[in-house]
């Protein structure tokens, strides 16, 4: 199996300091580790080495434009690695990027499993993203259901229930028409947002209409 080239961490000149902004997740079967970097050069001066390091390696190099974000990524068999940068009125801010394939049974919190079987039958899921911080695990599910955004809330609440949750005014959400969330007024949006808790876990759900179906994200916390 053919290996990443040499760890950003220890590549980023000195003048880039570089902070942790996102580690131990899980996205998409792949752990992801993200580091927030700051420079006074501007994003091709802050690129150009890191291109020039990579190729020099032999490694292919993927170049792409978002916006005002430029990018930079390889990828081998251990997983990909991204810088994304763009200009600031100081320079440059950026983000270093690792995806490193997981097991099924690695990088998921068992204990927010359990929001799967929330989702009626007819549903289809399009991201699960969990995050393992000291002190606190947390799990965000986003889905696609065809159902309309009343029944699928109905079928949520009635699966947190059935899972011993019970509503959490205490949040400031409690299930309440979700105007703000789609944007619209109250006479117009259509969906919900549920808080709910059980213990020292907490639940909460938006439920709004999105192209024909209804969207579903459902955001899981526990402290530990």
């Amino acid at each position: 199996m053919d290996t990443l080239p040499n760890s950003l961490p220890n590549r980023l000149p000195k003048a880039h300091p570089s902070e942790l902004v996102m580690s131990a997740a899980a996205v998409d079967k792949h752990a992801v580790t993200t580091h927030r970097f700051h420079s006074h050069e501007p994003p091709d001066q802050v690129l150009a080495p890191m291109r020039e390091r990579w190729r020099n390696q032999g490694v292919p190099v993927v170049e792409a434009r978002s916006g005002d974000w430029m990018m930079l990524s390889v990828r081998s068999g251990q997983g990909i690695e991204t810088v994304q940068v763009r200009a600031t009125a100081s320079g440059t801010e950026g983000l270093r990027s690792r995806w490193v394939p997981v097991r099924d049974s690695q990088g998921s919190a068992p204990a927010a499993s359990h929001l799967l079987d929330w989702l009626p039958s007819a549903s289809r899921l399009l991201r699960r993203i969990d995050h393992h911080d000291p002190g606190r695990e947390a799990a965000t599910l986003v889905a696609l259901v065809e159902a309309s955004p009343s029944a699928a809330a109905s079928h949520l609440r009635a699966s947190a229930q059935a899972a011993g949750f019970v509503a959490d005014p205490a949040s400031g959400m409690p299930a309440q028409r979700a105007a703000w969330f789609r944007g619209g007024d109250a006479a117009s949006a259509s969906g919900e947002a549920l808080a709910l808790r059980r213990g020292g876990e907490t639940v909460v759900a938006t439920v709004s209409a999105h192209r024909g179906a209804t969207a579903v994200v459902m955001h899981w916390s526990q402290g530990q």
